[in-house]
């Protein structure tokens, strides 16, 4: 997990890869975006582990003489406020305090999350078609990382877009971090929300707090080359019977991390 950028970490690969199909360095790149945070969370506290999921999604993007593609990109960060969203115990800045890996504390201040993920995102959105002649207008579909439906609702509406040309999955997975738009993508594609030559707008937000935005317009083909033969192993289990056997490998896991966690404390305290 990409604590630093986390959500938005997808749609900075995805401009770096582009950058080396345009230099000619490489003709082909896979642009992956994956996140397992359940293991890393608190399952006793309800404000943030209510929120997020686990997921992984990928693209595959090539050169190409068509004016398609990554069209337009705005990328940035509000530095000064990164504590809103700040996941503690992981990292350089742990390192060599003893603190056993995956025990997190997550810093998650809501309310200045949500303000300042609506004003990036929209912002982004704004100046990325604004360097080429676009306005929001022109989407056809509006594709966002799905950090929970109120932002989502609030970025469209910033933008101007109505909300039949936003595309929103929060409901089914939760968060997923950076996972987040290659799977909406997808399942906006198999949903035939996507239509060949169609002017998407991808916008995220995350820790750091960094944000973005992405012109991305889509080729010809809207239907699968084919399909894969590998498939997932059923779950047999409930939510709520994975829920607990989380927190109950995560209560003998403090157990043991007690003594290392006491002596870190201070350090995975807000303010630290």
């Amino acid at each position: 997990m990409d604590l630093n950028t986390a959500c938005t970490s997808f749609l900075y690969g995805l401009s770096a890869a582009t950058g080396l199909v345009r230099t000619g360095v490489i003709r082909t790149a896979v642009v992956i975006g994956a996140e397992v945070p359940t293991p890393f969370l608190d399952w006793t506290d309800r404000n943030t582990a209510v929120l997020f999921g686990d997921g992984c999604g990928a693209v595959v993007i090539q050169a190409t003489e068509r004016e398609e593609g990554l069209l337009a990109e705005r990328l940035g960060c509000y530095g000064e406020a990164r504590g809103a969203l700040d996941i503690r115990g992981v990292g350089a800045r742990y390192a060599n305090l003893g603190l056993p890996y995956g025990h997190t504390r997550w810093n998650f201040d809501g309310q200045e999350i949500f303000r300042r993920a609506v004003v990036g995102m929209a912002h982004a959105g704004e100046e990325a078609l604004a360097k080429r002649g676009l306005s929001p207008a022109d989407v056809d579909l509006v594709v966002p990382h799905q950090a929970n439906r109120r932002i989502i609702d609030a970025v469209g509406k910033r933008l101007g877009v109505p909300a039949e040309k936003v595309f929103v999955n929060v409901h089914r997975y939760a968060n997923m971090s950076a996972a987040t738009v290659p799977v909406a993508l997808v399942e906006a594609l198999e949903e035939g929300r996507v239509s060949p030559g169609a002017l998407l707008l991808l916008p995220a937000f995350g820790a750091g707090l960094t944000w973005c935005a992405h012109v991305v317009r889509w080729g010809e083909r809207v239907t699968p080359l084919g399909k894969a033969d590998v498939e997932l192993p059923p779950c047999e289990r409930t939510g709520l019977e994975l829920v607990q056997d989380l927190r109950a490998r995560r209560a003998r896991y403090d157990d043991a991390a007690r003594p290392f966690v006491e002596a870190a404390r201070p350090l995975l305290l807000p303010g630290s």
